[in-house]
């Protein structure tokens, strides 16, 4: 538990008041992360303006279309049986979009979550920092903070680090 203190510490952060705080922040900006990649994903619409035309270059624009037919009626069938999804003004004006739309953004977060988790952790760090008003003093990341902080809250795994 020491190790957690010092190395809390040694990031500016007060691990009884700092950690709560930053998984509050941490919840939020993945929140605006959902927010924002259902919204571009109902804008974009990725699974006809991305993959219509890689299946019609791959000679698979047939098969394609006839999953995501079938995929989208199962939608409308699910949507339909969820009446209280008509009274909500959003969904009410294209339910089945708005569904597709979701799934896409899920897949999407889904494959990117290798970039978007630790970024979130850094944002996090920085906004904590920031409402501590450290963040002119310590604004930059250490080098090795990913490295270091696995090394401290997980020294039991077997996947380690060599030092070279």
């Amino acid at each position: 538990m020491e190790r957690f203190r010092q190395y809390f510490a040694e990031q500016g952060l007060d691990p009884k008041t700092d950690i709560p705080k930053a998984i509050v922040l941490h919840e939020v900006i993945g929140l605006g992360f959902a927010i924002g990649f259902w919204s571009l994903c109902y804008t974009v619409q990725p699974s006809r303006t991305f993959m219509r035309p890689v299946a019609s270059a791959l000679g698979r624009q047939q098969t394609l279309e006839r999953v995501y037919a079938a995929s989208f009626v199962r939608a409308q069938h699910t949507i339909q049986r969820a009446t209280w999804l008509t009274k909500v003004p959003l969904i009410g004006r294209d339910p089945g979009r708005l569904t597709v739309s979701l799934a896409e953004s899920i897949c999407l977060r889904a494959v990117i979550k290798p970039i978007t988790f630790p970024l979130k952790l850094w944002l996090s760090w920085k906004a904590v920092l920031a409402t501590k008003g450290a963040f002119g003093s310590r604004g930059r990341a250490p080098a090795v903070a990913s490295m270091s902080m696995f090394r401290t809250i997980a020294p039991g795994l077997a996947i380690a680090h060599r030092q070279g």
